[in-house]
């Protein structure tokens, strides 16, 4: 027998309205972070810089006091000092040629994208409407190219006080790494008597989570970045398209924001080889990007990030553009380690909790549970079958 079911439950207005409340109470937190974000922003940036890099730092800190036995204070000290002089020698080594160079990026990227029309044209596509469009994207690309630049020369006092700024923050950041290597237990602790005590526990397996996930996303993320710089550089050089090593630089640094960076960083390299070497050269630019991007999505992200920080890339994508919608390129290269910390702590990664509902496999079976659920429910209707019919029989049996 069929179960009986009855008619399909409508969405009680109370219900309707709580949510739409909490919904409201989640916007106003949301405003006010922001606002204080404005506000604090000289402090706030600095400090989560300062946990990214002390995620990415603890190991070493770890090494060098409890292997090598040094205090804990000095070990800190070493670690950032080492970090430093990493930072220094690869500034010296390619400072100078990102300088003279910088400007010839620009250049050959404006003049590959004049030259788009033409190689589309080259490659077959004559089609007028293509071509409009392809004029039309020209025309959009190099009035960008051209406001900023335009930026960039006429800003120069603020160019100024930007660095001011922004070598203040630097030093900041720096004495906060040094504290949170030191202590950062200490300071979560702290942080922890914010909590009702009857929650206390709960916040810290959360803070533990969240940590774990922004610890992993950061130390695999600098691998994967310094792999795709590398492997954009060599490639671009064996092809013979100039500019190979700052366009390395670049990838590595767009490489901090998931998808979007990759996609302008090879779109920078494409450019650039289609300037340079034409259409060969820009087809072959865009060989060693796709090679590169399909290593780093289908090898090293899943060995070196694995499911501990498994976020769908809707997800990443959406919080990217809110980020950089909200507070620009600092949202973008922040969002994904605040998407995967929040998503820890709550619980909400893959294989974090098991989810109330439905199993996901009776939503969208494959063919394969498909057939076995078949199979089962064959057997179970046979099964009903046979005691039917035994009880049939019984009860034919029974004496009058």
């Amino acid at each position: 027998m069929t179960p009986q079911t009855g008619p399909a439950q409508r969405i009680a207005l109370d219900r309707l309205s709580l949510a739409a409340l909490r919904f409201l109470i989640i916007g106003v937190a949301g405003y006010g972070v922001l606002l204080v974000w404005s506000r604090l922003q000289f402090i706030l940036l600095p400090f989560f810089v300062a946990v990214l890099l002390t995620a990415l730092l603890a190991p070493v800190a770890t090494v060098l006091h409890g292997r090598i036995r040094l205090p804990r204070v000095a070990a800190a000290l070493v670690t950032v000092l080492l970090l430093l002089a990493l930072l220094v020698g690869m500034l010296a080594f390619v400072a100078p040629d990102i300088a003279s160079q910088a400007e010839d990026i620009a250049g050959q990227v404006e003049r590959g994208i004049t030259q788009i029309p033409a190689a589309l044209s080259d490659l077959g596509l004559k089609d007028a409407d293509i071509q409009k469009y392809s004029r039309d994207i020209t025309a959009k690309l190099q009035d960008s190219i051209g406001q900023i630049g335009g930026v960039l020369s006429s800003g120069v006092v603020t160019a100024a006080a930007g660095v001011a700024n922004a070598a203040a923050g630097v030093v900041l950041a720096v004495m906060l790494v040094i504290y949170l290597l030191i202590d950062g237990l200490g300071f979560w602790r702290g942080f922890l008597r914010f909590a009702p005590a009857d929650r206390r526990t709960a916040w810290h397996e959360g803070g533990l989570r969240a940590w774990g996930a922004v610890s992993s996303y950061v130390r695999s993320q600098v691998i994967v970045a310094a792999i795709d710089g590398i492997g954009v550089a060599v490639g671009l050089t064996i092809i013979g398209v100039p500019l190979a090593v700052p366009l390395g630089i670049l990838t590595f640094i767009l490489a901090f924001i998931p998808f979007v960076g990759a996609i302008v960083a090879g779109l920078a390299a494409v450019l650039v080889a289609l300037s340079t070497n034409g259409v060969n050269g820009a087809i072959g630019a865009i060989v060693v990007v796709l090679i590169v991007q399909q290593v780093e999505s289908n090898v090293l992200q899943p060995i070196l990030i694995g499911r501990s920080v498994s976020l769908h890339p809707i997800t990443v994508l959406l919080g990217v553009g809110a980020g950089t919608a909200l507070i620009g390129l600092t949202g973008a290269f922040l969002a994904a380690p605040v998407i995967a910390s929040v998503s820890a702590a709550a619980g909400w990664l893959d294989g974090d909790e098991t989810l109330d509902g439905p199993d996901p496999a009776e939503l969208a079976p494959t063919e394969k549970e498909a057939k076995a659920s078949g199979e089962a429910d064959e057997a179970a209707a046979a099964g009903a079958d046979a005691t039917g019919t035994s009880d049939a029989g019984a009860t034919r049996q029974q004496p009058d």
